[in-house]
């Protein structure tokens, strides 16, 4: 998982930001505003400082299942953090700035640049298995984790100045897991400003809730990627947002006739798009007070598939969600 910052509504005169924990592939498991240096996400925990406290107010549905590993950038990491989440069992890795180390026992940051590329020098503890890890790459970098060590070392491809040629170099396990699931935020980014609502309004509220919107619309494309549907039928996010909004359009574009309908006629179709109908999926009986009529007998009744929205009798409930 990842946490870090992003903003919304960038392209409007008032721009928000959102703290936001994903998945590496851009999924989003928890969105909050930010509420300002005061607000109760920053002051919840005042002892791991403002990126900490974020951090334990986005994982507080998730503690304490040793499943999840959690990856954050500098802006959030710090030794009392990694060890706060040790002890409620949930793993770590993030990058820490240099004055947030705490006197962690590593070569200084000017011996490391005075080095070759490559180099790294790392300190374990091995009662809780926290690892802090040095490595000179193009700059000095420190990572911290509390489950991912320095083994097995990986190789890294870099420019060499003095040989006029990339070469390859060691790369701690734990900077290699770190750039593996880090970006996760980044990605739903991109993927949100791809396609992102353009339509401008002075209402403050509107850039949060284009920007929700766009949100979700990129969730569910990422969802129905791992559906079976995209085997056969693979869209890309373009042909996902179409399909979701010439959905919409074919159920409001007329409103239904007045009076009693004859025969299966196009409204229906707009009422509810044959795709959802037909899915054979998490299409449940609902029982209503109100009388409506039945979309398939076009009789009176008191029922109507959830998911549908649409009256259907409990006998034609299988006929009508079969093609």
């Amino acid at each position: 998982m990842d946490a870090d910052s992003s903003s919304g509504g960038s392209r409007f005169a008032l721009a928000y930001k959102f703290w936001i924990l994903a998945t590496p592939l851009g999924y989003v498991v928890q969105l909050k505003p930010y509420q300002g240096a005061k607000g109760k996400q920053v002051t919840e925990c005042p002892a791991l400082g403002m990126g900490g406290s974020v951090v334990i107010d986005l994982i507080a549905e998730i503690q304490g299942n040793d499943a999840y590993h959690l990856t954050f950038d500098n802006l959030f990491t710090s030794l009392k953090l990694v060890d706060h989440l040790t002890t409620k069992g949930i793993g770590c890795t993030g990058t820490v700035r240099s004055n947030r180390m705490e006197d962690c026992p590593l070569k200084s940051v000017k011996d490391m640049q005075n080095a070759n590329i490559g180099t790294y020098d790392y300190s374990k503890d091995d009662k809780t298995g926290f690892v802090a890890v040095r490595w000179n790459d193009n700059s000095v970098v420190n990572v911290v984790s509390n489950c991912v060590g320095i083994h097995p070392v990986q190789t890294a491809s870099r420019w060499s100045r003095s040989a006029h040629q990339r070469v390859q170099i060691g790369q701690p396990f734990l900077i290699s897991h770190y750039n593996k699931t880090m970006g996760g935020v980044d990605r739903m980014d991109q993927n949100v400003d791809t396609y992102r609502v353009t339509i401008r309004t002075k209402k403050w509220w509107w850039p949060i809730f284009a920007y929700i919107l766009d949100v979700c619309v990129q969730q569910a494309w990422l969802l129905y990627r791992h559906t079976d549907a995209a085997t056969n039928t693979p869209l890309d996010l373009l042909a996902v947002r179409r399909a979701i909004v010439k959905n919409y359009l074919a159920k409001a574009a007329q409103p239904p006739p007045v009076g009693r309908p004859h025969g299966h006629t196009p409204q229906l179709d707009r009422r509810v798009s044959r795709a959802v109908r037909f899915d054979g999926k998490n299409h449940v009986v609902q029982w209503i007070d109100k009388q409506i009529r039945c979309a398939l007998c076009h009789k009176k009744c008191r029922q109507k598939c959830r998911k549908c929205d649409v009256g259907v009798h409990v006998k034609c409930f299988e006929q009508f969600h079969t093609e």
